[in-house]
């Protein structure tokens, strides 16, 4: 079992000591894990736990808003915190992950943990230890599907059947007192079972499947214990998903795009797969979240944008979230959490000229109390100015993006500036308004940053998600440099200072932006980038097999290597090392689980056989998100260090 100490001090909150007053703040107030994180309010409304982070040692933490103090309940080593939840008011369940490796399954993954805090007795337990017949590489020992009605235990899925080459996806109950799990009859998937709903009493509500070798996608509703498929969909990648429960009748919530260039949320009859809506939509945003209950019932949803929007079906309720965004005009307000009545609401405000910070609205009182600052060493005036815009790609497409000023620098002059690029990953994901750390401590070094969302991203409606498909390196990469020209277009950037720097997807696009478009970039950051989709598409068909929904998701989005392998070789940039122009910095974690460690050593391998100047910072013991304080401290060091060598900011 991984170390979980328990703690005999009084952890620090809000209170927290800022670093004393300085031109900048020191790399490590970016670069930390924030110091506080992963709150969850109680559903009593009393409490909030969260994750203290103090040096490398993570801290399960409890505040109480009535006695205004804070404790630490137990050290977290060995192991990645990742998130907690409450569950009733009394236990506080921690999940976290650890890299690792299982005897018959192939390569490293990241397998995931739960553990139950007993506020009252201070014990805690490992959930699902020893539960018979788990398999563990396929496990995934986190997620929460339903809590019972006393409060003493909770639904988890698991892969059951050890040593099996085809685990079946079952509901276990488990004790969280003991941790220990006892299956149900009634909840027994097979190995194409991919999700759960199920009530308070345990009892299976509804089932979702997909048959990879069928490629068939199901829907089974439960009752009185005898299951009924009520949908059927003979698919590649899955259209209809099942998200959880409809609190207005006996039906599931959904989510397509079938008559709707944004996702839009639907009802299925669980008598008869009947599906009707839309219930919630926007003709100009995605459904980005769905907030549900610990049982999955849908109160409302979170709609996509730079800034963030709710619609609840509570009219009250959705009024005061609309009040609650009002009130940090400049920031994107984030529902974490809330209590079980809905009178308290913790609020994520991000952005807006101040450091993130968690926020307590009491909206009986009407009233917000400052909870915490997520990052007490950075005070509001080192927090860089960020702005949306919006730019034309040379097709006429309209790309949204960010723009981050550097700080210290006035607004009239803000003129060639040297400005460092930086996509996101994904690519389906989306850059939107708020504290981004790489893009904070960039501004705080002296850079202008350009976060372009282009075509591909997320966030923007179906068409433009679907424009990216089969276009990296090509139209998602013209989209890139169509922003940072125009910028240069316009006298904001120095077109002789621009570097491009890239995580994952981002990684890739800065690598495709030194072998594509050599002479646009002063130098290129890769961190934990593909340098090679050929062999990337062969690694995730390995892994996942042909006909799996990861293999048949990649393949959409950049093509059949068998079918498209010179497109493909044509904007892989390990295949046109002797393409670069720009010195390039290669960053990778050893334990990285989603690009493998190989595509930088590839990346690495062309270059230095082409004679071009690369230098390769391999990180030992770390994942796909750099996790560790060290980590980021090395990431953050050697990437301003590259930097500074070619931009001169402050020149």
């Amino acid at each position: 079992m991984p170390k979980l100490a328990h703690l005999a001090f009084a952890c620090a909150f809000a209170t927290a000591a800022a670093a004393p007053a300085a031109a900048k703040p020191p790399m490590e107030a970016f670069g930390d894990v924030p110091e506080i994180r992963a709150a969850e309010l109680s559903p009593d409304g009393k409490r909030m736990a969260f994750l203290q982070r103090i040096g490398e040692v993570d801290y399960l933490a409890i505040h109480d808003f009535e006695a205004k103090k804070s404790q630490g309940l137990v050290s977290v080593t060995d192991i990645k915190a990742r998130s907690i939840t409450f569950v009733g008011d009394n236990y506080v369940v921690l999940t976290a992950s650890k890299t690792t490796r299982t005897f018959g399954y192939r390569g490293r993954y990241e397998f995931s943990a739960s553990f139950a805090y007993n506020l009252t007795t201070k014990k805690i337990v490992q959930l699902l230890v020893g539960t018979d017949d788990i398999y563990p590489a396929q496990s995934g020992l986190g997620d929460i599907v339903a809590v019972d009605a006393g409060g003493k235990h909770v639904y988890m899925p698991a892969f059951m059947g050890a040593n099996s080459r085809d685990p079946a996806f079952d509901v276990i109950k488990v004790n969280l007192d003991t941790g220990r799990g006892l299956r149900q009859l009634a909840t027994r998937g097979t190995s194409s079972t991919i999700d759960w709903i199920v009530n308070a009493k345990g009892e299976a509500v509804a089932r979702e499947d997909f048959n990879e070798d069928q490629q068939q996608h199901r829907v089974r509703a439960f009752s009185g214990g005898s299951g009924r498929e009520i949908f059927s969909d003979k698919t590649d990648l899955i259209s209809v998903s099942m998200l959880g429960l409809s609190g207005r009748k006996n039906a599931l919530v959904t989510s397509t795009r079938v008559d709707s260039d944004f996702l839009t949320l639907y009802e299925m009859s669980l008598d008869d797969g009947a599906i009707t809506g839309p219930i919630l939509q926007r003709s100009d945003a995605d459904v980005e979240a769905v907030i549900m209950d610990e049982n999955r019932v849908v109160h409302g949803v979170r709609y996509s944008g730079m800034f963030p929007s709710y619609e609840m079906f509570d009219p009250a309720l959705n009024a005061d979230l609309k009040a609650a965004t009002e009130v940090f005009p400049a920031s994107a307000v984030y529902l974490d959490s809330w209590s079980s009545d809905w009178s308290k609401l913790l609020l994520l405000v991000d952005g807006g000229l101040k450091p993130q910070r968690y926020v307590l609205f009491d909206r009986t009182a009407r009233k917000f109390l400052v909870v915490s600052n997520t990052r007490p060493s950075i005070k509001d005036e080192d927090v860089a100015e960020v702005v949306t815009i919006e730019y034309k790609a040379r097709d006429g497409l309209k790309i949204p993006g960010l723009i981050t000023w550097p700080t210290g620098v006035k607004e009239a002059d803000r003129k060639k500036l040297p400005f460092v690029v930086l996509p996101h990953g994904g690519p389906e994901a989306y850059d939107a308004v708020g504290f981004d750390w790489m893009a904070q401590f960039l501004a705080n070094e002296g850079y202008g940053v350009l976060q372009p969302n282009f075509r591909g991203s997320e966030g923007f409606g179906g068409e433009f998600r679907n424009a990216g498909r089969g276009q990296w390196g090509r139209k998602m990469q013209d989209d890139i440099t169509d922003g940072i020209n125009a910028l240069i277009k316009m006298g904001w950037a120095d077109g002789e200072r621009v570097c491009i720097v890239g995580a994952s997807y981002g990684g890739y696009a800065a690598l495709a932006g030194g072998a594509l478009t050599p002479d646009l970039y002063k130098c290129v950051v890769s961190i934990a980038g593909v340098s090679d989709l050929r062999e990337m598409l062969g690694t995730e068909r390995r892994d996942h097999g042909t006909r799996s929904l990861t293999y048949s998701y990649w393949r959409e989005l950049i093509g059949d290597p068998d079918k498209d392998r010179e497109a493909i070789d044509a904007v892989s940039p390990a295949r046109h090392a002797a393409s670069f122009k720009a010195p390039v910095l290669l960053l990778h974690g050893s334990d990285d689980t989603v690009v493998q460690s190989s595509q930088s050593d590839r990346m690495a391998n062309a270059l230095k056989a082409a004679d071009k100047p690369v230098t390769y910072v391999r990180i030992r013991g770390d994942d796909h998100w750099f996790a560790t304080n060290e980590s980021r401290h090395t990431l953050l060091t050697s990437m301003g260090e590259f930097l500074a060598k070619y931009l001169k900011p402050g020149g």
